[in-house]
């Protein structure tokens, strides 16, 4: 698989919509991560090693925020990349609501984390087994693999 786009190909985000999934996610603050955790309709229990854990892991949390906007992402980091593959956003060209992943290859099919963007250098993330849901600066890396941008 190639690697993502670098230019910005996504639209003017809805601000209604980025509103409504930015305040959802922010709802779940303290919440823990569970690996395998979450989905639209809210926290859950994960998967082995966290099946006695109720939260979220960071597609879970992606999932459940722009589902209360209304827009179905789907269900793991890599389906939420490929689904808006066409709408990807230049590092530069970051706004509020933007979905932003990290991969250990330049395919999309190693994506490994997903966190929701927030503006100003800020992100809301499930970052991982032992933490809990919450904000956190950006990062880029080595591994910062790209942006999305969803719309309904």
């Amino acid at each position: 698989m190639p690697a993502p786009p670098q230019g910005t190909t996504a639209g003017v985000p809805s601000g209604g919509a980025v509103q409504t999934a930015i305040a959802a996610a922010k709802t779940q603050l303290g919440l823990p991560y569970s690996w395998g955790g979450g989905g639209s309709g809210g926290p859950s229990y994960g998967i082995p090693p966290d099946t006695d854990i109720w939260g979220f892991d960071c597609s879970g949390l992606t999932q459940y925020a722009y589902a209360q906007a209304g827009i179905q992402i789907g269900g793991t980091s890599r389906d939420q990349w490929y689904r808006f593959r066409g709408q990807t956003v230049a590092r530069e060209d970051l706004q509020a609501g933007d979905l932003v992943f990290w991969a250990s290859g330049s395919a999309y099919s190693s994506i490994y984390h997903v966190a929701l963007y927030l503006g100003g250098g800020k992100v809301v993330q499930a970052p991982q087994s032992g933490d809990v849901v919450r904000i956190s600066n950006m990062w880029y890396g080595g591994d910062y693999f790209g942006a999305v941008r969803p719309t309904g």
